[in-house]
């Protein structure tokens, strides 16, 4: 088997490089300035900076206890997973998180699938593919704001992880293929995904930092539930407006039938 100290001194490094990063900067950037007057009055690009740099540091200390736990597995000798097309060993088989990916995600799918590995695994056994289809990703998603415990703040964030979940596949449906044309649009239709992706994520994500019910509606509030509107909309407004390519090809052989009976 493929000795892993390359693998472990690499995780070590990241969680090093972690650490040293929430433990120097981390305080800068806590929850709570997020709903504080002084940041609600800064202009709304600003605003969207600290929400997202807020967000993003309360999900460093799960970068480092994961990546930690995986170069410490690694060292005993467990988790490879054979190697790649490269010929290179790859040490992953139980990684529980891909920072990389978590960041650069262009979709609530991406996302997921690099947070929690191996928790989101059991979740898509037990829940997502047992659970009748108009109804797995609610599921999956209770059953994952169960597992957390019982503040209502999880609650709040997994329900709207639920809407921004299935709205975002309506919106990839009805607009993606749209911008298929060139390299061009699909590189744009790929920063504007990725832009809204960490906005819907830090927005659906605060009241579980928060835990509880009351600060979590208060930011919503103050948002007026924007988000919770456009997914709405997205979900069924923009299918009738937009829809999507198997739609629309549907459309068009229906009117190409009527016209040659």
């Amino acid at each position: 088997i493929e000795k892993p100290w390359h693998a472990v001194l690499t995780k070590l490094l990241q969680a090093t490089v972690f650490i040293l990063l929430y433990i120097f900067v981390g305080n800068c950037f806590t929850p709570d300035i997020i709903i504080d007057e002084k940041h609600m009055n800064l202009n709304w690009i600003q605003w969207l900076f600290i929400l997202y740099a807020v967000m993003a540091f309360q999900r460093v200390p799960y970068y480092v206890a994961w990546t930690l736990a995986d170069a410490i597995f690694n060292l005993s000798g467990f988790g490879f997973r054979g190697y790649d097309s490269n010929g290179q060993p790859q040490w992953d088989l139980v990684s529980n998180v891909k920072p990389w990916k978590v960041e650069t995600a262009l979709n609530f799918k991406e996302t997921l699938e690099a947070w929690n590995c191996c928790t989101m695994y059991w979740l898509r056994r037990v829940a997502y593919d047992r659970a009748p289809k108009g109804y797995r990703t609610l599921s999956t998603y209770l059953l994952s704001a169960i597992w957390h415990g019982f503040f209502l703040g999880y609650y709040v964030t997994f329900l709207t992880g639920a809407l921004f979940t299935v709205s975002a596949r309506t919106v990839r449906r009805c607009l993606r293929w749209r911008f298929q044309r060139n390299q061009f649009l699909r590189r744009f239709y790929d920063l504007l995904t990725l832009i809204m992706t960490k906005i819907a994520l830090s927005y659906a994500a605060y009241p579980f930092v928060m835990m509880h019910l009351g600060p979590g509606l208060y930011f919503y509030s103050r948002l007026y539930f924007c988000l919770h509107i456009i997914a709405s909309l997205a979900l069924f407004v923009l299918p009738r407006i937009l829809p999507p390519q198997s739609k629309l090809m549907e459309s068009k052989n229906d009117c190409s039938v009527k016209k040659l009976s």
